[in-house]
């Protein structure tokens, strides 16, 4: 193991969620036949209830201590690049155990997507259920989700605490550009054959347009949500655009906006973005809250819209509208802003 104060941190955060995960799992579990069943008496429905809640609760801690994890993890992997032998940058510490850490960068941006979903249902079963019926149809909607992010929670705690106990300084690694710089890397390869060689530019006008695109449908929906609730197919266009922008940008910030960011024209790390523009960790960090924020709102209408009070319901679109906003706009707008400075530099 690389010992350090981020490592151990990080080893800390993920062993005390990895405990939390398998007691909510287990939990989640335990209570699901127990929800179907009709109780008989006053007295077993509020301990049955104070059981549920009290798991609730603890899925609340530990979807925020998996939250906090998540930047806590690339933290973590740079202050490993010193102390391995061929690293530059994060993609290089992730090489350690490659396999692994690419599946923790999967499961990571999933359990955060769900872990958002269900802390808004969570909200709502707790305090805008319409009434006992609705109230327990919401506990099982909201039990069912709860034992996925468990389980995903899992997961990524019990892989990271692996990861963090099996690094090694001994062990070198290649970096980078032995694949992101690559000339027939999948990032070139899927925008050359659909746009050509020209696709540069063309990801350009791509990612300002999916962003237009996708904040004039975020402002409609939340115009929408003013005079009354949104209707489903909004928030279907809205889910749309929002994967579509998310594809869009990853491409494009790969391919154009790094290297363009980091003045460096045939780089394509994001890793190094992250690491060598000041403001690179906020511009991803807006971007990915921003489309995860807007993608959430229509299954958490879908699953929410029977059973939950209208108005509690359309403010909790809002609030993640408005996050989408926000995030969208403003790493939009970061992007501008350097393309800006460097015109005018």
């Amino acid at each position: 193991m690389i010992i350090n104060p981020l490592s151990v941190a990080a080893l800390t955060v993920d062993s005390l969620s990895l405990g939390l995960a398998a007691a909510t799992a287990a939990g989640a579990l335990a209570m699901l036949p127990a929800l179907g069943k009709s109780l008989s008496s006053g007295e077993r429905l509020t301990l049955q209830e104070n059981r549920l809640y009290l798991l609730f609760w603890m899925g609340a801690v530990l979807l925020i201590l998996r939250f906090v994890a998540w930047p806590l993890f690339y933290f973590t992997l740079h202050s490993f690049v010193p102390e391995i032998e061929g690293a530059m940058c994060i993609f290089g510490a992730r090489n350690l155990l490659p396999m692994l850490t690419r599946a923790l960068e999967l499961v990571k941006p999933l359990l955060f997507f769900l872990g958002l979903i269900w802390l808004v249902l969570f909200r709502f079963e707790r305090f805008a259920s319409r009434h006992d019926n609705g109230n327990r149809k919401g506990q099982s909607r909201v039990l069912f989700l709860l034992l996925f992010c468990s389980l995903a929670a899992l997961t990524d705690c019990g892989g990271s605490v692996w990861l963090w106990l099996q690094s090694s300084a001994e062990l070198a690694v290649s970096c980078c550009t032995t694949v992101t710089d690559i000339p027939d890397r999948f990032t070139v390869w899927v925008p050359q054959s659909i746009f050509g060689p020209g696709y540069s530019q063309l990801l350009w006008y791509l990612f300002f347009a999916a962003n237009l695109l996708l904040i004039i449908q975020i402002v409609l929906c939340y115009k929408k949500t003013l005079t009354g609730a949104v209707s489903t197919p909004y928030l279907l266009v809205l889910f749309v655009l929002g994967l579509l922008n998310s594809v869009i940008g990853l491409f494009a910030f790969i391919e154009v906006i790094a290297p363009r960011l980091m003045g460096l024209a045939f780089h394509h790390c994001l890793y190094c973005m992250v690491q060598t523009v000041a403001d690179g960790p906020l511009l991803l960090a807006l971007f990915v809250v921003g489309n995860f924020g807007v993608a959430a709102c229509l299954p958490i209408r879908l699953l929410a819209v029977n059973w939950t009070q209208e108005e509690a319901l359309n403010k909790g679109v809002q609030l993640l509208l408005f996050i989408g906003l926000l995030g969208v706009s403003g790493s939009t707008i970061m992007v501008v802003a350097h393309l800006l400075a460097e015109r005018i530099g």
